[in-house]
């Protein structure tokens, strides 16, 4: 757990040293052939638990319609946990920390002048722990879509996919795995209050088919302990039912780009099924941008 939060402490410094980060989609415009990437941290704290992931992403655009990438995450969980035993209640804190579902995967874009698209498609190896909720031992497919369009300083944008595992967003911070097929959905926009600074909003929900399985972050699998949370992943290792995944929400930010490389988002999430509040942010290097200012320099 000590070299878990010594990771979690250097990312941290590293970060917070370098910059401030994070795009939701890179403008069609803007994308050029050559090696794409980012460094990506992002988290979720709550009044019961506390979730952070360091993401680490390589690419390369073969031009503005096609490119591909690969990555790997890491993930820190913190959780409020209360054990009874007899009379007596005990509330510790738990750490948990781990490798996740090593990915890759490749983008099709569609640029126009009435309306932007971007369909992403991403594999991910069964890299994770199952026991620390990190992996559901399963490789899992991600297809999302993106469409989007600026009216000055407005951008309204709807996004949707299909996958095997509900994914994390760019404010929401899963605090566990699934495996069960299920529908993402997303809409909202963002607006340019003055340069380098934005606001933004969006509705989210996740419909699942079928039956669905849950490998939780918060409780490692044996653990007799019961967080402060109801929900299923609160409360047992492994779940399992039908609609365990189903969620609607809302997420809102605000968003600082002080450089083309950095951008820096602050928010607050609430989901209204699982009743869970949440502060979340998401800091991003953009190392595509990076290395193209160094070699033009």
């Amino acid at each position: 757990m000590k070299n878990y939060l010594v990771t979690y402490l250097c990312a941290c410094a590293f970060l917070a040293g370098a910059g401030s980060a994070f795009a939701q989609s890179q403008p069609t415009d803007e994308i050029q052939k050559g090696f794409s990437g980012y460094e990506a941290f992002q988290g979720s704290t709550g009044s019961a638990s506390k979730i952070f992931k360091l993401d680490s992403n390589a690419g390369y655009d073969f031009n503005k319609h096609f490119g591909m990438f690969a990555g790997v995450p890491l993930y820190f969980a913190n959780v409020q946990t209360v054990q009874v035993n007899g009379t007596t209640t005990t509330t510790t804190s738990a750490t948990n920390g781990g490798v996740g579902n090593a990915y890759a995967g490749f983008a099709l874009r569609a640029p126009g002048k009435q309306l932007n698209y971007e369909a992403d498609i991403t594999v991910g190896a069964p890299t994770g722990s199952r026991s620390k909720g990190f992996s559901s031992g399963r490789a899992n497919v991600d297809w999302n879509n993106r469409f989007e369009h600026s009216f000055d300083k407005f951008t309204p944008f709807f996004e949707g996919g299909l996958s095997n595992s509900v994914p994390d967003s760019r404010l929401v911070t899963r605090q566990f795995t699934s495996l069960g097929m299920v529908t993402h959905l997303e809409e909202g926009g963002e607006f340019e209050l003055v340069k380098h600074f934005s606001v933004g909003g969006s509705g989210y929900e996740i419909v699942p088919f079928g039956n669905q399985k849950i490998f939780s972050k918060l409780v490692g699998k044996g653990q007799t302990v019961s967080s402060k949370g109801k929900n299923s992943f609160d409360q047992a290792a492994v779940s399992s039912g039908n609609g365990l995944t189903r969620e609607n929400g809302f997420n809102g930010w605000v968003g600082f780009d002080p450089t083309p490389v950095w951008r820096l988002e602050l928010g607050f999430s609430r989901s209204a099924t699982f009743d869970v509040n949440s502060f979340a942010f998401n800091l991003r290097m953009n190392l595509g941008k990076l290395a193209r200012s160094h070699r033009n320099s």
